[in-house]
């Protein structure tokens, strides 16, 4: 009898131990794609040296009789470790800046929060496994006091979460000043003597246009269908740019936006940031970005999004910035009726209200610029908009993020046609672009056999057809809209952005995506002057307008 109770203990011990490494090994193969040969190896291993341990061991160390699970040392370092591996898995990276940025400028709507808990409940019933598991196999005296501690150690050392700010304290990085030598400041247009400047013609119209992780590798038609084909014709007739690849910091939403309109990835500050954000509602009012040039050139400035305007702040980035026009979700669902979407207002809607804000806006007959962000592609399997249900002509089993994603550029290649038909489009700029590269979505395999890269369009009056297939980033469309805009630059350079009209290599060409990235995560210089408002707004009596 107690050969068979201890051989049943022996085989629970095994199966736990199994589960436990299995786990833990699956966990990090959702990280460390390239490293799976390497994880494939080293979970066996693990589990063949605890179950020899767990058999041969002829006394159980640090085991209370009668207590089937007890807490052990390694259990908080555990659970912040696979914190980060869950965000990790979730998002494609973890960033304690753009963590803030989302908490500090406002996170996800709860509709969205619960999606994503849905879609990631195996993830979460896994780590669960593991926290369980290594407390049952320390109870049973599996873990010994000394591999507890070790595990901890090297829990706390293999963590980013905290190895990152911490070496980022103890060894400075050279590269800390490397960026505010290249930067160009382009305030001297916003200037009273700057916005006088005659032109033989009239100002251009802008209408830019942040298509929610619509990367140009979804151009692979073999792969992905032909997802992307509504929006050939603009990316034939305009500026395409082929190879535009992600920079740090440009990975989310509201850092596509500011790299987008103000030439720089998004640079945050933790605490500067917050008492801008939370006690003034100014979001990087230091920096002179697209909205504040043209605001200067006397333009009317439009932001229209599905998303709530406080979500990751990005009401406030366009408040801060010359913007005067501001619909989010709700505003948005309230002005067109109809049910929206779990996140605010979904697609078509959100289209169905630019047009009429552009119909307006040609009314008026003043400059404008029309922003407008679409979500459809959003990860983790996209938001189909009900108007495209049964219309993408893509199989009905092909995943819902494919048929979102094809479907939201049906409607923005739809809306720039009625535009074109009703003579909206006239002296008008037509900007196209993807926010970021997909977050990790149903999708992420097939992606990731390819060089990923960011979709960037650039059409309208004045723009000959040009194929920009050098190295470039987000941050070079800042300049090229300003380009196209006949506004004047100083050697095609505005913030750390490169006209792609011209001539002059990026710097992303420049120095390489690797330093260039290694030098915006040690960026300390300009990020200060950033979030901190500009001597000549602070010195305004009370009372009086900001230019």
């Amino acid at each position: 009898m107690l050969d068979l109770i201890s051989n049943r203990y022996w085989l629970f011990r095994s199966l736990m131990s199994a589960a436990t490494v299995g786990s833990l090994t699956w966990l990090m193969s959702l990280i460390y794609f390239q490293e799976k040969r390497l994880l494939i190896a080293l979970g066996p291993g693990i589990l063949l040296a605890l179950l020899l341990l767990d058999h041969f061991r002829e006394t159980k160390t640090d085991q209370s009789k009668g207590r089937w699970f007890r807490a052990y040392l390694s259990l908080v370092p555990c659970f912040f470790f696979l914190v980060y591996v869950y965000l990790e898995s979730v998002f494609g990276y973890f960033d304690w800046a753009a963590m803030s940025m989302h908490v500090g400028g406002g996170i996800l709507t709860p509709d969205v929060v619960l999606e994503y808990l849905k879609n990631t409940g195996s993830t979460i019933l896994v780590i669960l496994v593991v926290l369980f598991g290594l407390g049952a196999l320390k109870a049973h005296g599996t873990l010994t006091r000394g591999l507890d501690v070790a595990s901890m150690a090297l829990l706390l050392a293999a963590n980013p979460m905290l190895t990152r700010p911490i070496a980022a304290v103890l060894h400075a990085n050279p590269r800390h000043d490397f960026l505010s030598k290249q930067f160009v400041d382009i305030t001297p247009l916003t200037r009273p003597e700057a916005r006088t400047v005659s032109t033989a013609a009239a100002p251009k119209n802008l209408i830019h246009v942040f298509i929610e992780s619509a990367e140009r590798t979804y151009m692979d038609e073999a792969e992905f269908g032909d997802v992307m084909d509504p929006l050939l014709e603009f990316d034939r007739h305009g500026l395409s740019a082929t190879n535009m690849v992600q920079l740090a910091y440009t990975n989310n939403s509201i850092a596509g936006m500011v790299a987008a309109n103000c030439g720089t990835p998004l640079l945050i500050s933790y605490f500067t940031t917050r008492q801008y954000l939370e006690n003034n509602s100014q979001f990087l009012p230091g920096l002179t970005c697209l909205g504040d040039v043209l605001k200067a050139r006397g333009y009317q400035q439009n932001f229209i999004s599905g998303w709530p305007l406080g979500f990751t702040g990005q009401g406030a980035f366009y408040s801060s910035h010359g913007y005067s026009s501001l619909f989010g979700g709700p505003e948005v669902v309230a002005a067109v009726g109809g049910p929206g979407s779990s996140f605010g207002a979904d697609d078509a809607q959100v289209l169905d209200m630019s047009f009429d804000v552009l119909r307006r806006a040609q009314r008026d007959a003043k400059p404008f610029s029309l922003t407008i962000a679409v979500s459809g592609g959003h990860a983790m399997d996209g938001y189909l908009t009900d108007k495209c249900i049964g219309k993408t002509g893509l199989s009905p089993k092909t995943p819902n993020i494919l048929h979102a994603v094809k479907c939201t550029n049906m409607l923005i290649a739809d809306f720039v046609h009625r535009a074109q038909a009703e003579g909206l489009m006239k002296n008008t700029i037509l900007v196209l672009q993807s926010d970021h590269l997909s977050a990790p979505s149903t999708v992420t395999d097939r992606l990731n056999k390819y060089e990923r890269r960011n979709f960037f369009s650039l059409s309208g009056e004045g723009v000959a057809a040009k194929v920009y297939s050098g190295l470039s980033g987000t941050i070079d469309i800042f300049p090229t809209i300003l380009d196209a805009l006949d506004v004047p630059l100083a050697d095609d350079q505005a913030a750390f952005g490169i006209s792609l009209l011209g001539d002059r290599p990026t710097l992303s060409q420049v120095f390489g995506q690797t330093q260039f990235d290694e030098a915006i995560y040690a960026e300390d210089v300009l990020v200060r002057s950033f979030w901190q408002l500009k001597p000549a707004s602070t010195a305004l009596a009370p009372g009086a307008e900001r230019p």
